[in-house]
Parts: structure tokens; C-alpha cells; sequence
């Protein structure tokens, strides 16, 4: 289990996705029964999602009212935004800092390199389409950008390239070698 609070050797924040310095405070958290670790700036942000500190105990599960099943409040962390943020930049946060994004890290790893676009989803103004895809496979994400709550979520995976819409085949992203998605502007990608 984490420590609650010590000395970072190297790690990533957990809620600002940065990767802390050598010898930097680090605070451990529990998500959704994940470990997380946090940095000393995001202790405040973290707690205001109502992740639990590791080490304290976890609150009694409060019952749905049908035959004693629980149902896990799973807050999601919300990626810092900019006021001058775009829609797609916030959604490339929330989607880096997803199980989905976790994802693509270790498919990029495997495969190499996708393709990568982020465009409007059909008919959801709120709703953002991540595409990554490789030669021989693709997936695709919805990220709702006025629900912080809701997670990424799948819409829909393939094998082959032309199985998608013309639209989702606008490379207009990337996804670097460290399987990290970008907009063309952040991780240019000539494809």
C-alpha cells in the first residue's frame, strides 16, 4: 500500500498527470480501490473527490435499497482546464487520465504508434469521439465533457481502417511514443 504522505523517487500524479521530482512530497490515495499517488498540489483536489487517504479505513458501502447490493460512488478526476482550454483539449485531459487512456499507452507499446483523431460525436454536442488506430485494429471513446462523473467510455472497436467514418479518419491527433494522446498542435504527427 502507499505511505500516506512521503518522498517521491520518481512517480506520476495521479489527479495533474505530472511526473514529480526526485525527492518531492507525495501523498498516497484510494480511488475506486485503486492506489493512487498524489502530489502535494492535488492533496486538496483529490480529497474534494472524495478519494480516501491510504491507510484510513474504508466507509461502510450504503445499500441501494435492493437486496443489499451497493453501488460504488466512483468520482472521476477532472484533468485542470484552462479557461481558454478548447472542448477537445479538455476531453484529451480527461481521456489521458482514463482507464481508457491506460489503455492506449499499453496498446502503443505492443503495436507501436496509432493514428489518432479527436472530433465531435454524432449527434451529442456535449460529447467528444477519441479514434486511435492501428493498421490492423482500431477503438473508439466518447468523453462527455459536461459530465465530469461519467467515465470514458468505449462506443465501439474494429479491424479494419475502412470500417470507420470518414470523419473519425481525420488524423487530426497523435499519440506520442510514450502512448500519450495529443492534438496535432501538442505531438504533431505527419500521417
Amino acid at each position: 500500500m502507499l505511505p500516506w504522505a512521503g518522498m517521491s523517487a520518481e512517480a506520476t500524479c495521479a489527479i495533474c498527470g505530472r511526473t514529480t521530482l526526485a525527492g518531492e512530497r507525495v501523498h498516497g490515495f484510494v480511488e475506486a480501490g485503486e492506489e493512487q499517488t498524489v502530489c502535494e498540489l492535488c492533496v486538496a483536489r483529490a480529497e474534494r473527490l472524495g478519494w480516501r487517504r491510504a491507510g484510513e479505513p474504508e466507509p461502510e458501502r450504503p445499500t441501494d435499497g435492493h437486496e443489499g447490493r451497493w453501488r460504488p460512488r466512483r468520482p472521476r478526476m477532472t484533468p485542470p482546464a484552462g479557461e481558454d482550454s478548447t472542448p477537445f483539449e479538455h476531453a484529451v485531459a480527461r481521456f489521458n487520465s482514463s482507464e481508457a487512456g491506460h489503455t492506449v499507452v499499453g496498446l502503443t507499446r505492443t503495436l507501436g504508434r496509432p493514428f489518432a483523431s479527436v472530433g465531435a460525436a454524432a449527434g451529442a454536442p456535449s460529447e467528444v469521439r477519441v479514434t486511435v488506430a492501428w493498421e490492423l485494429s482500431w477503438y473508439q471513446w466518447g468523453v462527455d465533457i459536461s459530465d465530469e462523473l461519467r467515465p470514458v467510455f468505449e462506443i465501439d472497436k474494429g479491424r479494419e481502417l475502412d470500417q470507420l467514418e470518414p470523419a473519425a479518419r481525420q488524423w487530426n491527433a497523435s499519440v506520442g511514443e510514450d502512448g500519450v494522446l495529443g492534438l496535432a498542435g501538442e505531438q504533431a504527427a505527419k500521417r
